[in-house]
């Protein structure tokens, strides 16, 4: 099982007209395999720099990926929307992601089974629109993946109960920058959030924890975002039943 981590930062002003041509494009023809079977999400930045989205994909693994990029880019059709969505992109950047070998953290992706659309949401943002989606990102020294893997057993599995029903996944890099631990969940609204995440660091074992990682963690940071208001642009948070 591999996740496609893809970023795009826009230029200002313009992300709603990047929504617009991915629904003047469609989602079905040959955009199907990628838009209909391996998307997770499309969403958008509520903290740090504005206008920047980020977009997931599952996929079975890099050559399944190769497969349903192998010559999408030159396909007749599909001319005018990649010039039209290039003016409005800033930069680009993509990378490949693992789900972490703990499965209960990474619960969508255990037994390389893939989530289709069929599916029901994780959580529908048609009823809770202030959802937010934190990805938090830890940086570690190179080696540091299994010590970090090692203490999470030991210790944070018996404190993330107030989370556990939030995941989207945890994810480390395969390709990309590597020794990065990639946390994607989902919440209610802000104040959901910071609620169950105090919880967790009130947890006696939660602080056993991060003394355990402290020698090995260089870095870590978190970014907000909602899904994109699009129902075909973020399957993991819409009902598709009617899809």
């Amino acid at each position: 099982m591999v996740i496609e981590y893809r970023a795009y930062k826009m230029k200002l002003g313009d992300l709603h007209r990047f929504y617009q041509a991915q629904i003047n494009r469609g989602f079905d023809g040959v955009m199907a395999p990628i838009m209909r079977d391996a998307l997770l999400g499309y969403f958008s930045s509520v903290s740090g720099e504005s206008e920047n989205l980020i977009h997931l994909y599952k996929l079975k693994d890099l050559e399944h990926w190769r497969k349903l990029y192998n010559n999408i880019y030159e396909e007749p059709e599909l001319q005018d929307y990649f010039k039209s969505v290039r003016k409005l992109i800033s930069s680009q950047e993509n990378k490949f992601l693992i789900p972490a070998p703990i499965k209960s953290i990474s619960p969508l992706f255990k037994d390389d089974t893939i989530r289709n659309r069929e599916n029901p949401p994780l959580c529908d943002v048609q009823e809770y629109p202030n959802m937010v989606i934190e990805q938090q990102t830890i940086s570690l020294i190179p080696g540091g993946l299994t010590r970090y893997w090692e203490a999470y057993e030991l210790c944070a599995l018996n404190a993330i109960s107030p989370i556990e029903t939030n995941w989207i996944g945890c994810f480390y890099t395969l390709i990309g920058q590597l020794h990065k631990v990639y946390n994607f969940w989902f919440f209610n609204d802000q104040y959901d959030r910071d609620r169950r995440q105090h919880a967790v660091t009130m947890n006696p074992k939660w602080n056993e924890f991060i003394d355990l990682i402290k020698p090995i963690v260089t870095s870590q940071k978190s970014h907000f975002f909602t899904p994109v208001p699009i129902k075909d642009m973020c399957p993991l948070f819409n009902n598709n039943s009617d899809a």
